[in-house]
């Protein structure tokens, strides 16, 4: 029998009142991945060494629910990082085996209503310097939760990719995340300058290597 594969899990903040937007939850979750690997604790000498290396050696695959109220106060006793992020609260939980995942983690939904309509992008913002820039796919259709999974890939490849004096240079500019939804056109054009692609295993809502996002860091 196969082995139940590993995942890194993470719980969005949405409240019935004044709910996130979709971009800021997938910037969110895009840091507190980043925020997870970066902790000390995953680190050799770190007691989630083990777990978030061996996650982290096969699919890196990332699971977004949605909590609130007492489920979202429960799952803070659960071992992670909790970021806040334009408005949007994401916790990213140390990685393990879906089966075994904790029981506080796995009754949070994965399908949930729809939060903001997004407006596809035809143009670039204005943005500061070492900003992480990751824009999702306009050719799929997908929900915030996938999204979200998708950013945080991007997030975590371009962090890893980077060289030092880029990533100390977003550190000290407080980590600024840019999150577009352009439109057919700009997508073209970003996809190429990014420096980072992501091309979707398949398991849910859009084809086996679909390049869902795009990620790269501003000069």
């Amino acid at each position: 029998m196969d082995e139940s594969p590993w995942a890194l899990q993470l719980a969005a903040r949405v409240e019935k009142l004044s709910p996130p937007t979709t971009a800021a939850v997938c910037a969110a979750a895009a840091l507190a991945t980043v925020e997870l690997l970066d902790d000390d604790r995953s680190g050799p000498e770190g007691i989630w060494h083990v777990s978030v290396a061996t996650w982290n050696g096969a699919r890196i695959r990332k699971i977004v629910r949605r909590a609130r109220a007492s489920a979202w106060e429960r799952a803070q006793s659960i071992s992670g990082v909790t970021v806040e992020r334009d408005g949007a609260e994401v916790r990213a939980f140390v990685p393990s085996p879906m089966d075994q995942a904790p029981r506080e983690i796995t009754k949070l939904q994965i399908q949930s209503t729809a939060l903001d309509e997004v407006a596809p992008q035809s143009q670039l913002p204005e943005m500061v310097a070492a900003t992480l820039v990751i824009a999702i796919t306009p050719h799929f259709e997908m929900s915030w939760g996938k999204q979200a999974a998708q950013c945080a890939h991007a997030g975590q490849r371009a962090w890893t990719t980077a060289d030092a004096a880029t990533t100390s240079e977003w550190d000290q500019a407080g980590r600024p995340i840019t999150i577009l939804h352009p439109t057919v056109a700009l997508w073209s054009e970003l996809d190429d300058v990014a420096t980072t692609r992501i091309h979707d295993g398949g398991f849910t809502e859009i084809p086996p290597g679909t390049n869902s996002s795009i990620a790269w860091f501003t000069s």
